[in-house]
């Protein structure tokens, strides 16, 4: 059974009250349109009479589309913090996954990178700094600290060890670095992205002295509700060096899914979810 921990922080500077406002009058949208399928058309057409900014409320309201399923057997407490959310793994000692809103505001920030690693000591399990001393591994952030530019608490939150995977250099500060700066990239070109990453952990990994598991791959899986049509890519590396070129590493958002048990964007209609999720497209991404 997850547990859920809500953070307590202010949100101000973060999302404005009308945009609350505009999230319940799609949401009524969403309520006479989707239950229907001969009226699928209809809310469609209600997303693309909407300004940009608000497409993400539309299309199921950032909540909906920020969620995501596990499976029944894997251990995870989701932890809710001010930029991001994390279903952390206990017993891995690892983040199952993170999800997050990056707009293009927020991928323009100029908040200080923070300076330390910090245990969050109300989740079970969260490692110490200390853990990946000396351990050939770089402490890999999930969600990325230079997608939390926009806020101080954002910021110092991607630096919980919740948010931390044992990564090889060679990949941290590699093309998983590439990889984050073209994901940036997308969210100022297309107003808003949905990002979710994670580890993926196979049978016979290896773990730190400390017990914390070491994956052997990871993924991104990316929405983008602002397109018309929506649109979503996937990626998955390796745990080493190399794969600098960012396209061989495309896959679509039903491997990634296949690969770990995790359902992403489900609050999607369904034939746009399955559109969206059975391919990819990494030259339509750089149009």
């Amino acid at each position: 059974m997850a547990q859920r921990k809500r953070r307590k922080s202010s949100y101000k500077n973060r999302k404005k009250t009308d945009r609350w406002k505009r999230l319940l009058a799609c949401l009524a949208i969403i309520v006479a349109a989707v239950f229907s399928y001969s009226h699928r058309d209809e809310l469609m057409s209600a997303i693309d009479g909407l300004k940009p900014e608000n497409h993400i409320a539309a299309a199921g309201g950032n909540t909906d589309l920020m969620r995501v399923k596990s499976p029944a057997t894997m251990p995870e407490q989701i932890v809710e913090y001010k930029g991001f959310t994390v279903s952390f793994n206990p017993d891995l000692r690892i983040p199952n996954y993170v999800i997050y809103e990056l707009t293009k505001e927020e991928a323009d920030g100029d908040v200080a990178r923070a300076g330390s690693f910090d245990c969050d000591y109300n989740v079970e399990g969260c490692p110490e700094p200390s853990d990946y001393t000396r351990s050939g591994y770089d402490r890999g952030h999930m969600a990325p600290a230079a997608d939390m530019k926009w806020d101080y608490d954002a910021m110092h939150e991607s630096f919980y060890m919740t948010n931390i995977c044992p990564q090889k250099h060679a990949l941290n500060g590699g093309g998983w670095k590439r990889l984050e700066e073209k994901i940036r990239d997308w969210a100022v070109r297309d107003s808003a992205l949905i990002i979710a990453t994670g580890p993926i952990v196979e049978p016979g990994y290896s773990t730190l002295s400390s017990g914390i598991a070491v994956p052997q791959k990871f993924f991104k899986a990316v929405l983008a509700p602002c397109t018309k049509p929506m649109r979503g890519i996937a990626f998955i590396y390796k745990n080493e060096g190399g794969q600098k070129i960012i396209g061989r590493q495309m896959v679509s958002i039903d491997s990634v899914e296949a690969a770990t048990g995790l359902d992403f964007f489900y609050a999607l209609p369904d034939d746009i979810e399955n559109r969206i999720e059975k391919s990819s497209d990494y030259n339509e991404w750089n149009n």
